[in-house]
C-alpha cells in the first residue's frame, strides 16, 4: 500500500530528529563517563566540580532518556510562514538550528492555546499521533484558510485529543503534553508568583495541570527554581507512583513528590483514629491548643531554688524565675532558640550571688585592719576558695574572665541547675510535646481549656506509650507536630554554634561561586545551591535536628481534601507562599477538610504572623469539560454530586461510550466472588481494571483473583492486571473498568462519604460496574434525580 505522502514527510522529519537526539544522547554518556573515571580526593573545589559536572551530566542524559515516549507532537505553521515542530524536549542540528522546539518554551505557547477566536497568528495546528518512533496518523486544526491555502498546506487528521482520551491506560499517567487545550495551557503557563488555584470536576484536567505547571515552571524560571527547588504534594504514594514517570517524561526530573504526611519523613505513620478525632485535630483551634502547650511547658518555679557552691547557699526566687521566663518571651526566635538565654539568666543570677556571697566572707573572715596586724592570717579554703579573687571583688574590681567562665560552666552542670533549667524551659522536639499533650488529661485541659469543648477535649487524649518509637502515629499527628516544630525550632537551636562552622560554610560557598564561573553554570544555577547541595550545607541538612526543607513553588493535587492544621504544614514549606493549588471541592471527603478556597487561603495567609497585612494575590481557573469521564458515566455521579454538594455545578462530559453503567445485586457472602468475576471478565478487554471495595473484603479478592495477578492496597497495585484499592486510595487515579463493590460499606452516609463515593464513580473512562448486597444510597437509585 503507498503510504500517504504527508505521513511520509513527517516522518522523515521525525527520522532526522530520533537520529539527532541518538547524537545527543551518545555525547552526554560519553561525558559523564569521563568524570565517572575521575578520581576521589583532591582538594575540595576539585571534588565540588567533581559532583557537580557529574550530576548535571547524569541529569542531561536522565532528560535525554525518553524511551517510547514521543518526541515530536505535532507542528505550527505561522501566517507568516515559519513552521515549529513542538515536543517534550529542545533537539538542535549540528549548527544548532532547532529541529524540535521543547513544549515549554514561549513560542510553543500557540500550539495549545490558539483557538478559532483567538488564533495566536496560528494558521494551521497539526498533531502527530505515534506509537514508539512510528508516526501513524496526523491531525489538523486550521485557523486561518487563506493562510493555509496560500502557503499549499494539507489539511488531514481527525481529532487528536479524542484519540489520546479513548486509547487504554496502562496503569500510569498517560502521556498527555501533545494534548493539553487551551484553558488547561492558560493555568499552565501562569505567572510564578502569588497563588494560582486551579478547580474543575473530575476529568476536566487538573492533575495534567498540576503536572505540567511544574515541568513548565521549572524550565522557564530554571536559575531561581533549580536553587530552591518545587514540590508537588500528591493524596496518597499510589498517586506517587502513578504519576512518577510523567515528570521525566515531561522533561524534569527535579521535581520532589511527597504526600502530606511525607513532608515529616522521620515520622511514620501506623494509626487510624475516628472521623471525629481526625477533624478536631485537622482544626484551625488546634493552633492555640499547641501554642498553649509550649507555653505551659515554659513556667517558673513554684517555689524558691536553693543551691550550695563551695559553701555559699544560692537562691532562685520564684519571683525571679518568673521575670526570666517573661524576658525570655519576650525575645525573637524559636522556644528552643531562647533556651540559651534562659540558662545564661539563671547562671548570671546566680553567679552575682556567689560574688556577693564571696565578697560577705572575705570582709567577715577577713578584718583589713587585722590583716595589716596579722599578715599571716590564711582562709579555710572550703570557706573561701580564691582569695585573690574575692579581694579583687572586694575592692570593687573585675575578677579574671577565666573564674567566671569557670564558675559558670560549674553551675551548670549542678544536677539542681539541670533539673531546674529543665522544669523552667526544656529542649523539646514537636514528636515529645505532641506525645506528652495527648498522653495526659490535665495538659490536654490545660492547653484546650477555653479553645475545645470537653468532648473534643476528651478525644484527644490516648494512653501514653512507652517511648516515641512505640506510638501509632495518625495522619491528623503529622501536621500538629509540625506546627510544634515550627514554634519549638530545632533541638540543635538550643546548643552552640560549632567554632569553625561559619568560615567552612563561607569557604563552601566561594569554591562554588569558582565552579559555577568555570563550568558557565551561570545561567542554570547559583553557588549558594550547589553549596547547599554539594558542600557543608548539605552535611547539616542530613541531620536529624535539621530545619524543614523549603521549596521555590508548592503544588499540591487533590487540594480540597487537606485540613487548616495540614495547609499551615505545606505552606510552610514555601516561604514565598508561590504556590498552585489544584481540586474540587465536590470531591472533598477527608475529615477536617475545608468548605472552600477562601478557606484555604486563610488557612495558608495564617503561616505569615505579622506579615498578612496585605491579602495573599490568588489568581483562580476553572476547567469546565470532563474529557475524561463518559457521559454516561457522570449520568449516574451527577446525581450523587447533586445530593453531595448543591452548590458545586458538575463539568460538562464531552465522550459517549454508549456502555451505560451496570448495578449487580447479589447476596452479602457472594460480593467478592461476583466482583471478582466482572473483574476477570474485563481483563479480556484493552486497558487496565480496578476493583474499589471495602477493605474487609481486600484479600478475599485478592485470593479470588490470584492466578490473573491481582493487588491490593500497595504502589505496586497500578502496574498489576487488577488494581484492589479503598476509596481513599484511589482519588486521583483512573482505570478503563471501574468496579465498585458495596458502596454502603465502601463509605460513609454523610455528605462527605456521598462526596467520595462521586469519586470513585468518576475514577472510570470507559466503564462502571457496581456490585451491592445492601440498599444503594438513594441517589444512586434507578430513577433518582438530581436534587
Amino acid at each position: 500500500m503507498t503510504r500517504d505522502p504527508e505521513i511520509h514527510a513527517e516522518q522523515c522529519y521525525l527520522d532526522a530528529a530520533y537520529e539527532r537526539l541518538d547524537d545527543m544522547r551518545r555525547s552526554a554518556a560519553r561525558v559523564a563517563e569521563g568524570y565517572a573515571d575521575v578520581r576521589r580526593g583532591g582538594t575540595h573545589q576539585a571534588r565540588l566540580e567533581r559532583d557537580i559536572a557529574t550530576a548535571t551530566t547524569r541529569r542531561r542524559l536522565a532528560a535525554l532518556q525518553i524511551g517510547d515516549s514521543p518526541l515530536c507532537f505535532g507542528r505550527i505553521d505561522l501566517d507568516e510562514g515559519p513552521r515549529y515542530y513542538i515536543g517534550r524536549l529542545s533537539v538542535t542540528d549540528a549548527d544548532q538550528t532547532p529541529l524540535v522546539i521543547d513544549w515549554r518554551a514561549p513560542v510553543a505557547e500557540p500550539f495549545y492555546r490558539a483557538t478559532p477566536v483567538a488564533p495566536m497568528g496560528v494558521a494551521r495546528r497539526r498533531h502527530f499521533l505515534t506509537r514508539g518512533r512510528e508516526l501513524l496518523g496526523l491531525d489538523d486544526e486550521v485557523f486561518d484558510t487563506e493562510a493555509t491555502a496560500d502557503a499549499g498546506l494539507t489539511v488531514v487528521g481527525e481529532g487528536a485529543l479524542f484519540a489520546a482520551i479513548e486509547r487504554e491506560r496502562t496503569g500510569r499517567m498517560g502521556d498527555i503534553v501533545a494534548t493539553i487545550q487551551a484553558e488547561q495551557d492558560e493555568a499552565i503557563r501562569a505567572e510564578v508568583a502569588g497563588m494560582l488555584i486551579v478547580s474543575g470536576g473530575p476529568g476536566t484536567g487538573k492533575t495534567a495541570v498540576s503536572l505540567h505547571r511544574a515541568a513548565y515552571l521549572v524550565y522557564t524560571h530554571h536559575r531561581r527554581l533549580a536553587a530552591q527547588g518545587v514540590l508537588l504534594v500528591g493524596p496518597n504514594r499510589i498517586f506517587l507512583r502513578y504519576i512518577d514517570e510523567v515528570l521525566p517524561a515531561l522533561g524534569e526530573d527535579e521535581v520532589q513528590l511527597s504526600t502530606a504526611n511525607g513532608l515529616k519523613p522521620q515520622l511514620t505513620v501506623t494509626g487510624r483514629e475516628t472521623a471525629f478525632v481526625a477533624k478536631v485535630k485537622g482544626d484551625f483551634r488546634m493552633t492555640t491548643v499547641i501554642a498553649n502547650a509550649i507555653a505551659d511547658r515554659e513556667r517558673a518555679f513554684p517555689r524558691d531554688l536553693l543551691v550550695t557552691l563551695d559553701g555559699h547557699r544560692l537562691r532562685l526566687t520564684s519571683a525571679e524565675s518568673a521575670r526570666i521566663i517573661e524576658r525570655a518571651r519576650q525575645r525573637r526566635g524559636t522556644h528552643n532558640e531562647r533556651r540559651p538565654l534562659v540558662t545564661r539568666l539563671v547562671v548570671d543570677h546566680l553567679i552575682e550571688q556567689f560574688r556577693q556571697s564571696l565578697i560577705r566572707a572575705y570582709r567577715r573572715d577577713v578584718d583589713l585592719t587585722a590583716a595589716e596586724a596579722e599578715p599571716e592570717l590564711e582562709l579555710e579554703p572550703e570557706e573561701l576558695v580564691d582569695v585573690s579573687t574575692a579581694a579583687v571583688l572586694a575592692r570593687g574590681g573585675t575578677p579574671p574572665a577565666e573564674w567566671q567562665a569557670e564558675l559558670a560552666a560549674r553551675l551548670r552542670r549542678l544536677p539542681d541547675i539541670k533539673a531546674a533549667l529543665w522544669r523552667m524551659w526544656p529542649v523539646l522536639s514537636g514528636i515529645e510535646l505532641v506525645h506528652d499533650l495527648f498522653g495526659f488529661e490535665a495538659l490536654i485541659r490545660s492547653a484546650a481549656g477555653g479553645v475545645l469543648d470537653r468532648a473534643e477535649q476528651a478525644a484527644l487524649f490516648r494512653p501514653r506509650s512507652a517511648g516515641l518509637d512505640d506510638v501509632d502515629w495518625t495522619d491528623a499527628d503529622v501536621a500538629l507536630i509540625d506546627e510544634a516544630d515550627s514554634i519549638l525550632g530545632s533541638p540543635a537551636g538550643a546548643r552552640p554554634r560549632p567554632r569553625g562552622r561559619r568560615r567552612a560554610d563561607q569557604a563552601s560557598l566561594e569554591a562554588a561561586g569558582r565552579v559555577v564561573d568555570e563550568l558557565g553554570l551561570s545561567g542554570y544555577t547559583t553557588a549558594a545551591a550547589l553549596a547547599e547541595r554539594y558542600g557543608a550545607g548539605q552535611e547539616a541538612s542530613g541531620s536529624g535536628d535539621s530545619e524543614p526543607r523549603t521549596f521555590g513553588h508548592v503544588l499540591v493535587d487533590e487540594a480540597q481534601d487537606l485540613s487548616a492544621m495540614e495547609w499551615r504544614m505545606v505552606a510552610r514549606r514555601c516561604p514565598s507562599l508561590s504556590m498552585t493549588l489544584v481540586g474540587d471541592f465536590g470531591q472533598a471527603s477527608r475529615p477536617g477538610a475545608l468548605d472552600d478556597w477562601d478557606d484555604v487561603i486563610a488557612a495558608v495567609e495564617s503561616t505569615r504572623g505579622g506579615k498578612a497585612s496585605s491579602r495573599l494575590h490568588a489568581r483562580r481557573v476553572v476547567l469546565s469539560v470532563n474529557y475524561r469521564t463518559p457521559a454516561e458515566i457522570m449520568e449516574i455521579a451527577n446525581r450523587v454530586l447533586a445530593a453531595a454538594a448543591p452548590g458545586i455545578e458538575a463539568a460538562r462530559s464531552v465522550r459517549t461510550t454508549g456502555a451505560v453503567p451496570v448495578f449487580e445485586a447479589v447476596r452479602a457472602d457472594e460480593l467478592a466472588r461476583a466482583g471478582a468475576r466482572i473483574a476477570r471478565r474485563a481483563c479480556s478487554d484493552p486497558g487496565t481494571v480496578a476493583v474499589i471495595a471495602p477493605p474487609a473484603l481486600h484479600r478475599p479478592l485478592v485470593a479470588e483473583l490470584d492466578d490473573v495477578g491481582a493487588v491490593a492496597d500497595t504502589a505496586e497495585s497500578i502496574d498489576a492486571p487488577i488494581a484492589i484499592l479503598d476509596a481513599v486510595d484511589a482519588k486521583g487515579l483512573e482505570f478503563d473498568h471501574v468496579i465498585i463493590i458495596e458502596p454502603s460499606m465502601l463509605v460513609a452516609p454523610d455528605a462527605a462519604g456521598l462526596r467520595l463515593l462521586y469519586t470513585t464513580m468518576t475514577r472510570a473512562t470507559q466503564r462502571l460496574s457496581v456490585v451491592h448486597a445492601e440498599a444503594l444510597p438513594e441517589a444512586l437509585e434507578p430513577g433518582a434525580v438530581p436534587a
